[in-house]
């Protein structure tokens, strides 16, 4: 791994949004969304808007299947060594979800370029920290950002404007 303080930043930026930890932190804050809007519908469509916006992308790598930048070019490769696929960045698509799921959230406040200034400084940051440590190539990083920002969209109509409607009109008559 890198050494130094941007090694320290890169690796927590890594370790701290993998799979699991990302999951988690998902969850705490659409806890969050549902505490503070008292609206389970609120938080269930942050969740949900960052989870398929984010999860997908795995089987994205498995269809691409483009391999790693070559680790043994580095002078301080990451480890451990990843092997699964390089494109999409995961880490990136799930920042850019997570930014764009707030911004759904904030939209309509005083706030609401508060995720897009965080969100695009926090991207690029994980943006730099992935390609730097020889993890992904800048296009894996590009493309998690289209795929995010098209994704997310559609996954936020899909939610609200198709299902939720249905299950309100329903739920109504």
């Amino acid at each position: 791994t890198h050494t130094g303080l941007w090694g320290t930043i890169g690796n927590a930026v890594y370790r701290g949004i993998e799979p699991l930890p990302a999951v988690a932190i998902t969850l705490v804050i659409a806890g969050i969304v549902w505490a503070v809007s008292r609206s389970l519908r609120t938080a269930l469509v942050f969740g949900l808007t960052v989870a398929l916006t984010w999860l997908p992308v795995a089987a994205v790598k498995i269809l691409v299947d483009r391999p790693r930048p070559d680790a043994s070019l580095l002078a301080h490769p990451f480890s451990p060594l990843q092997t699964d696929g390089s494109f999409p960045s995961g880490h990136t698509a799930y920042i850019v979800a997570l930014a764009i799921a707030f911004w759904f959230l904030l939209r309509d406040t005083r706030y609401a370029w508060l995720p897009i200034v965080l969100g695009a400084v926090v991207t690029a940051v994980v943006g730099v920290a992935v390609v730097s440590d020889g993890l992904h190539f800048p296009t894996d990083v590009l493309g998690s950002i289209v795929w995010a920002l098209t994704t997310a969209a559609a996954v936020r109509w899909l939610i609200v404007d198709v299902i939720a409607a249905r299950v309100g009109r329903r739920t109504a008559a």
